[in-house]
């Protein structure tokens, strides 16, 4: 579970460098800004995600989730407020920079269960095998 919390954070971490190299304007002082960056997320995440997404239930199902990307950009876009190293200059930039860290972060973790699910099946070759 911790190496799995460790392979997070540093996809995050690695997502919120890419997405400052687009020139939406997203930008950090520091690497030690980045990786507070990228804890935050993953609690903000974890934790106040949930209840946005319930709190808004009714326009995620009439737009048929699509409204999950405004909670993303908001979510992004308060971050400077936890990270003063992190800058996030307007709500387009935090709406577009979204986007692209889900992208960044379904690849990775597309990978990490392609992984898995690797080690799963090799692991489960007992021998005994019905044939019908």
């Amino acid at each position: 579970m911790l190496i799995r919390f460790l392979w997070h954070w540093l996809v995050l971490a690695l997502g919120l460098y890419l997405i400052t190299l687009v020139p939406l304007g997203i930008s950090f002082d520091s690497r030690e800004d980045l990786a507070w960056a990228a804890l935050i997320l993953i609690l903000v995440n974890t934790i106040i995600k949930p209840i946005l997404i319930l709190i808004s239930l009714p326009l995620v199902l009439l737009t048929l989730g699509l409204f999950l990307f405004i909670i993303n950009a908001i979510i992004l876009y308060t971050l400077p407020d936890f990270v003063h190293g992190f800058h996030v200059p307007s709500f387009t930039s935090a709406f577009f920079g979204s986007l692209l860290l889900s992208l960044i972060t379904s690849c990775f973790t597309g990978y990490e269960r392609r992984v898995s699910a690797r080690r799963m099946d090799a692991g489960n070759n007992s021998g005994k095998v019905i044939d019908i």
